[in-house]
């Protein structure tokens, strides 16, 4: 066998390895599923359909919610917000929002890049993103000024979801039970 054939040959199989060898640690993701930077969500339990944006800049994920309020139960710290389900700023239709009350798991400051560190409570939320439920911590936040009302964040996917940034609404839509 000529050389160049030899060389040829063995640069073929070294590329092979690598690429194996990247499969290979991709798949270690335990669970891990490629979905796109724009996906919808549902969340649970009502399986309402919401917009969210996958966002590896971003370390905590938040909601957009409205007419915050602090309240106590029983001696817990909780929270009642609504979470609008228009599609247009303008459609001001309340009766299709969702209302909830959660228990506040706690507060925190988030920095913004044009205004001073904004206060916001974080609740859990169930959701179910490309057939994965999952429970996870979200901050509450009014986000009408942006176009996903649901901010995924590093803390959300990690070890759940690899984002291809080139993609936009590859998820399936079915959610399976029970929360993991």
């Amino acid at each position: 066998m000529p050389a160049s054939s030899r060389c040829l040959s063995w640069r073929a199989t070294r590329s092979v390895v690598v690429l194996l060898a990247v499969f290979i640690s991709l798949s270690a993701e335990a669970g891990a599923r490629t979905l796109g930077w724009v996906e919808r969500a549902l969340l649970l339990p009502d399986r309402i359909s919401i917009k969210a944006k996958l966002d590896t800049g971003a370390r905590t994920s938040s909601l957009h919610a409205v007419d915050i309020e602090a309240i106590t139960v029983d001696g817990e710290h909780r929270v009642r917000f609504r979470v609008p389900l228009a599609s247009r700023a303008d459609d001001t239709d309340s009766d299709r929002d969702l209302l909830f009350e959660r228990p506040v798991v706690r507060e925190t400051l988030i920095k913004d890049h044009v205004a001073a560190p904004a206060p916001r409570y974080v609740v859990i939320l169930d959701l179910c993103i490309g057939g994965l439920t999952f429970t996870t911590p979200v901050t509450l936040t009014d986000r009408s000024r942006f176009n996903y009302p649901l901010l995924l964040g590093r803390s959300a996917l990690q070890g759940r979801v690899l984002v291809d940034a080139a993609r936009t609404f590859t998820a399936r839509r079915s959610c399976k039970s029970p929360l993991s």
